[in-house]
């Protein structure tokens, strides 16, 4: 995969992708695995905005059965089984726990049964999609107090607990690595794609957008790109990117967006996520007495999130503060006083903004709706050329884009084949058997490299392990950036050759994860910032930008 914008202005596609989130990327691989030539421009990195600032979480959908969001929770379940089969080297089940409580029915453990039973017969069948039984859930169980307080002792000190339902849910080794996978996977398959370019306009001729006018961030250089039809899947940015043709409306417009934070501190439990609730509200018919917040063991350490408080300034401007950290912390040791974290067991916070629809913005509110659109504006607006798909959950992108180029095709008068993408793997992730395939990795490996290393390798790069220690011979660069991280040299010198990773900072949060655990040290960061400078021409003074860069991101100052 290489970065040669030339190529988005040498022909007319068929399809040309705004916004390289999750979205964009499983619209861009739809498309290209239907054969429609097609491109895809994002205007920072791939996945660095929304699709990074996540729980990494897969989730199976029973969020919306306080809502009674039926459709909803067999939709997310499907699209969860279906990753699991797509990318099996990133995905993972991991076993929730969630406290009941008596004297509130809601939250009581009949209820909790209940509700597990009704989730249990909605997702009825879904599992035959996951090929691998090794990839498959395990069974769930109820737990009683003293096995739950045995398996979670600090739980004691929440009160009136009368046990703990168990739910198995998907997570991702890294939510960034998934987006770049059905990029990658699209290039395979003649996509043409770029990041760091953004588009300034969207070109259009009698009533039809045609194409659009794009700058390239890194050079300055204007150009436009014709297209048939322009899908604008810019996540929170879809409706700044159609403002420029007044008629351009989505079917419910965005009235706000809402910014959660997440905190990445010390272990806290090894085994278990938990699903803890707080005195903040939650949108339903029936709830559980509050917004939920997960703890969930990642990489050695407690992925905690996520908070819920509406934002108003620019979108690119969206950081964290330590009045963010300060304030989350005081919840969790609320929720859950036995754990008792303090700010020194903060390693790194990240934030994220989602849209919000909701007439009233409510603050300390949870008003996610799960709900995506996907806008014909010919039909709407009475503009041809452009589609906007605007998604809501990580879960259900793969089925966004799914829907998207059905309609493209019936925009298009196109015979084009049926939707694949639940069944081709991605192409990383072309593993029958995941068990055997890490056996198998193991051991033609074990003498060059620690099995953690080898682990690590295969969960962000799947079937690509082979190539990259190759290179890492080859090149003697089968070294690990620092301790404490299993990262080595080659993958960023892969990343830049192979990756189109092209600042310091897709390496260190998004290629490689080096820095989403905490500060790697000054001595990693110039490693990575010396290879990647000798591969990208950088000299001393560029080098000292890039490092300062990732400097911000650690420093949460209100």
């Amino acid at each position: 995969m290489h970065r040669d914008l030339s190529k988005l202005t040498e022909k007319k596609f068929d399809i040309l992708v705004i916004g390289g989130g999750i979205t964009g990327a499983c619209i861009v691989h739809d498309a290209a695995l239907r054969g429609f030539s097609v491109a895809l421009i994002e205007k920072e990195d791939f996945g660095s905005y929304t699709s990074s600032a996540s729980s990494k979480l897969l989730h199976g959908g029973i969020r919306y059965l306080p809502k009674a969001q039926f459709r909803k929770i067999r939709e997310s379940a499907r699209e969860q089984a279906i990753f699991q089969h797509l990318a099996p080297h990133l995905t993972h089940w991991i076993p929730f726990l969630i406290p009941t409580k008596k004297d509130k029915f809601i939250q009581g453990s009949f209820a909790m049964k209940l509700a597990m039973f009704i989730y249990q017969v909605l997702c009825a069948g879904l599992y035959v999609l996951i090929r691998d039984p090794a990839k498959k859930p395990p069974r769930t169980r109820f737990y009683l107090p003293d096995e739950l307080f045995n398996l979670i002792p600090f739980l004691k000190n929440a009160g009136n607990i009368t046990g703990g339902q168990e739910l198995w849910e998907s997570h991702m080794y890294s939510s960034e690595r998934m987006v770049l996978a059905f990029i990658k996977t699209a290039v395979k398959n003649g996509a043409i794609v770029a990041n760091y370019t953004e588009i300034q306009k969207l070109i259009i001729n009698s009533s039809r957008v045609v194409g659009a006018q794009a700058t390239d961030l890194l050079t300055g250089e204007s150009f436009a790109i014709e297209a048939d039809l322009v899908i604008n899947a810019a996540g929170p940015y879809v409706q700044a990117v159609n403002k420029n043709i007044k008629k351009l409306q989505l079917t419910r417009e965005i009235t706000g967006f809402s910014r959660g934070v997440h905190l990445v501190t010390r272990q806290i439990e090894p085994r278990y996520a938990l699903a803890l609730t707080t005195r903040k509200k939650t949108e339903g018919i029936v709830t559980r007495g509050g917004r939920h917040f997960f703890i969930i063991p990642w990489r050695g350490k407690s992925l905690i999130g996520t908070t819920n408080v509406p934002y108003k300034r620019k979108l690119d401007e969206i950081r964290v503060t330590e009045k963010d950290i300060s304030e989350f912390l005081e919840e969790i040791n609320e929720a859950a006083p036995g754990i008792t974290l303090r700010r020194d067991d903060v390693f790194y916070a990240f934030t994220g903004i989602y849209p919000l629809i909701s007439q009233k913005i409510i603050k300390d509110t949870y008003q996610g709706t799960g709900e995506y659109q996907i806008v014909d504006h010919q039909k709407s607006d009475k503009i041809d050329g452009i589609v906007t798909a605007l998604g809501a959950k990580y879960t259900t992108a793969r089925h966004v884009a799914e829907k998207t180029i059905d309609l493209v095709i019936e925009k298009l008068n196109s015979n084009g084949p049926k939707c694949r993408t639940f069944e081709t793997r991605l192409a990383e992730g072309d593993i029958e058997d995941i068990k055997e395939f890490r056996r198998q990795c193991v051991g033609k490996y074990s003498r060059i490299l620690e099995r953690g290393l080898i682990e690590h390798l295969i969960r962000y790069h799947g079937t690509e392990i082979d190539r990259i220690v190759e290179l890492g011979l080859e090149k003697s660069l089968l070294n690990k950036l620092c301790e404490g991280r299993e990262v080595l040299e080659v993958e960023v010198y892969y990343a830049v050759k192979y990756e189109m990773a092209r600042t310091l900072d897709d390496m260190v949060f998004r290629r490689t994860g080096l820095g989403t655990i905490g500060h790697p040290g000054e001595e990693a960061l110039e490693k990575c910032a010396d290879i990647m400078g000798e591969l990208l021409g950088w000299n001393r003074d560029e080098k000292g930008r890039q490092i300062a860069r990732i400097m911000e991101r650690y420093s949460y100052n209100n």
